[in-house]
């Protein structure tokens, strides 16, 4: 199964405003401190006034961001940060580097080998290195296994490739239920050429007995003549034998 594809930034933040517009249409109810001070009022609010004004204030409520909140507003408000993430990217130069501030752009695609092959070792900006160098050592160290993660992906994808090349070659070769392909070996003790060989031997013996039965045309009082036939250099032998006769027949070859 194909892997899902990487979020772009406005799924990604369509689904933070839907997740926080979520949060703001829920319910509201009163506090458990509220409800206490309540009861121990001389003048409580009956329940069933806080009940009917707890309920218009969240049917308004949900109303409101019906209105105000609405799917189509969430995706334009996604794709007003998507431009304003392209804009700030266009501004910066090469591979997404501001000479400026020595920032990282943040349309860049680090699963990119010619990105990952461009960034550098270590923080451009010195100033900033000296300010933080612990962020400047996990930059480092995250630009290091980066680029050890990107060799070990291009290892992977040539030992891919070399074993797409063998299958490709191998194809023929494979044996398909349908009998396409290379015939398995059938030259195995007890395999299907063996017990044909033996079904034939004992088919040659039958037809070789029954040729050798035939009358011989060369007499007045054609006698059948009985010979066993035991194996195949026998059923040539009794052949040869019948060919001879045949020739010498004068009845076939007048002199």
């Amino acid at each position: 199964m194909a892997g899902a594809s990487a979020p772009t930034i406005p799924s990604l933040k369509q689904t933070f405003l839907s997740t926080q517009t979520t949060l703001l249409a829920q319910p509201l109810a009163p506090s458990r401190s509220w409800q206490a001070a309540n009861d121990a009022s001389d003048e409580p609010l009956p329940e069933r006034v806080i009940n009917d004004a707890l309920f218009s204030l969240n049917h308004s409520i949900q109303q409101h961001c019906r209105r105000v909140y609405a799917p189509q507003a969430s995706r334009n408000i996604s794709e007003q940060i998507d431009d304003l993430y392209t804009r700030d990217a266009k501004r910066r130069l090469g591979l997404g580097l501001d000479a400026a501030d020595g920032a990282l752009g943040k349309e860049m695609d680090l699963t990119d080998h010619d990105t990952i092959e461009g960034l550098p070792e270590t923080w451009v900006s010195e100033k900033e290195t000296n300010d933080h160098p612990m962020e400047a050592k996990l930059y480092s160290d995250a630009v290091r296994r980066l680029s050890e993660l990107d060799e070990q992906r291009q290892r992977l994808r040539d030992r891919v490739a070399k074993l797409n090349r063998l299958k490709s070659v191998a194809q023929p070769l494979q044996t398909a239920e349908s009998g396409a392909g290379v015939q398995e070996n059938l030259l195995t003790r007890g395999g299907p050429v063996e017990k044909e060989l033996e079904r034939m031997r004992f088919l040659l013996a039958r037809v070789g007995g029954r040729v050798n039965a035939l009358p011989d045309s060369g007499g007045s009082n054609p006698q059948p003549e009985e010979v066993e036939v035991t194996s195949t250099e026998s059923l040539m032998l009794a052949r040869k034998r019948r060919i001879d006769q045949f020739l010498a027949d004068e009845k076939v070859f007048p002199s």
